[in-house]
């Protein structure tokens, strides 16, 4: 197996990465569709309402004139998904209960041995695309040594001023770091910039992008025989 050398940092995103956002589907739709509310439409629902709030994610980190924050996002794109299924429920209040859901989610089974395993040997971050009032008891999963939250750099983790912050904080080569994520902007803009990425590709898709992961894995349990 391909490793990596000379890692000092190690940069986790948040949601899918570290905690599930799954278990929002049924909390979310059952709050918007009422009585008519079933699991093919809530599946259907939160699958082309996510398509929309990244879509609007990737215009707000283009954006360099004014920073909008996720739950304007969640708000802007549940107003554009809600008027295209017909439904009458305020934008406002759909985005309250996003963000609630998100702070109610579970962390997947491998993070807590994942720590366990490797929290002596290295200095890890958190590097997310959310508000501060999303991360909830973050340090009950682990003390971090500092989180980088979009809301509070006031951009996103696809504009490259983002890493960059991570790089300038700890003064150290972009390649002393290794940034982990599920998405696409976990991948592009730090690989870019030199940093380390690993997709953690928990379901199986297709890497379908012109710039590659260094590394791809499935659970963050194999992530310490990258690291030599």
């Amino acid at each position: 197996m391909k490793k990596t050398k000379n890692i000092k940092i190690i940069s986790l995103d948040l949601f899918q990465t570290l905690i599930s956002v799954n278990e929002s589907i049924d909390y979310v739709w059952k709050e918007f569709l009422k009585e008519n509310y079933t699991d093919e439409f809530a599946g259907k629902y939160w699958d082309r309402a996510n398509e929309i709030v990244l879509e609007n994610l990737h215009q707000a980190a283009l954006n360099e004139d004014k920073f909008v924050n996720v739950r304007s996002i969640f708000e802007n794109s549940y107003t554009q998904i809600f008027s295209e299924i017909h439904l009458d429920y305020d934008p406002k209040l759909a985005a309250g209960i996003l963000i609630q859901g998100h702070k109610m989610n579970r962390l997947f089974d491998d993070v807590k041995p994942f720590f366990i395993e490797i929290n002596q040997k290295y200095t890890f971050c958190l590097s997310t695309d959310c508000d501060t009032e999303m991360l909830g008891n973050i340090n009950e999963i682990y003390d971090f040594d500092k989180l980088f939250v979009s809301e509070d750099l006031k951009t996103y983790k696809l504009n490259p001023k983002f890493f960059k912050h991570v790089i300038e904080y700890y003064h150290v080569s972009p390649e002393n770091i290794l940034h982990i994520g599920d998405g696409k902007s976990d991948i592009i803009t730090p690989k870019q910039l030199g940093i380390k990425t690993c997709w953690l590709n928990r379901t199986n898709h297709k890497w379908d992008h012109a710039v590659n992961p260094d590394f791809e894995v499935k659970s963050l349990l194999e992530i310490p025989d990258l690291l030599d």
